[in-house]
């Protein structure tokens, strides 16, 4: 008889174990399929939803997280919050949308300037999601709504064009690079903008579009493969500031300080170049 109670208990104890993950389960799909319809109503196109769960990041206990990409163009991340009760849907794509559209003209400036490079560019608006739906509105517009937003560019330039045998850098030319690029961007309009130039291995910069294409930051993915496969991936990175008028606020001894800052990481690239073709 104790035996017989001792398997009730345990077949209800697993059965509640089942309902309890089909719930969960159940709770997630209602959120994406909610998602879905919310942001194919505001933006009117279609939206695939990559993953959702979990409260990390947030902005508060009361919502989920999920990852959803526009069907036109899978390339695009956006970033989703939804309250539990699958009332309230915040979105990103107003962000992505902007910077995805000003990639190439910032890409054509970057190259102007050194040649062959590789452009990305991100807004962040902080804690605020965007209200409006035009997804075709210029940066300039974006910032007059949102005066909060940092423009995030980045290039990436393959490392031996820069980096001599010894490690050293022609570090005033590069100098006048930033301070060229910087202006060209404030000209077109692309204010309150941070700027980081990364100095790639040739490996890494020929694995670009693998990096940008992953569920990481390119840059995120780089310090991932360094950490966990001891490669060495960014090898000196700079940058410089615009602020609200198109003024740039970084000083010389910032550029400086952090090309000192990358020198040993510039020798080791250089020493492990050298064993290669040993």
């Amino acid at each position: 008889m104790k035996h017989n109670t001792t398997k009730v208990v345990l077949i209800l104890i697993v059965s509640l174990s089942i309902f309890s993950m089909m719930g969960c389960e159940s709770k997630d799909e209602k959120a994406a399929k909610r998602i879905v319809e919310a942001l194919q109503e505001k933006y009117g196109q279609e939206f695939v939803v990559d993953s959702i769960g979990g409260g990390w990041g947030t902005m508060n206990s009361n919502t989920l997280k999920a990852i959803v990409k526009p069907q036109k163009d899978p390339s695009i991340k956006v970033a989703v919050e939804i309250t539990k009760d699958l009332k309230d849907v915040y979105d990103d794509y107003l962000n992505e949308a902007v910077a995805k559209a000003a990639e190439k003209p910032i890409a054509e400036i970057a190259n102007s300037i050194w040649g062959e490079s590789r452009v990305n560019v991100a807004n962040d608006t902080g804690m605020t999601y965007p209200e409006h739906s035009d997804t075709n509105m210029s940066y300039e517009q974006f910032l007059k709504l949102y005066p909060m937003n940092r423009q995030l560019v980045e290039v990436f330039l393959n490392c031996e064009r820069y980096i001599d045998k010894n490690g050293g850098m022609d570090q005033q030319a590069e100098i006048d690079k930033y301070k060229a690029f910087a202006q060209k961007l404030a000209d077109h309009k692309y204010m309150r903008s941070s700027i980081y130039i990364w100095y790639i291995a040739p490996d890494a910069y020929d694995r670009f579009d693998e990096a940008r294409n992953s569920d990481m930051t390119v840059l995120n993915y780089y310090s991932d493969e360094e950490e966990k496969q001891g490669k060495l991936n960014v090898v000196t990175a700079n940058g410089i500031e615009i602020d609200k008028q198109g003024r740039i606020v970084s000083t010389n001894e910032e550029f400086l300080e952090s090309f000192d800052k990358w020198k040993e990481e510039r020798l080791k690239s250089t020493k492990l170049k050298g064993d290669l073709h040993d």
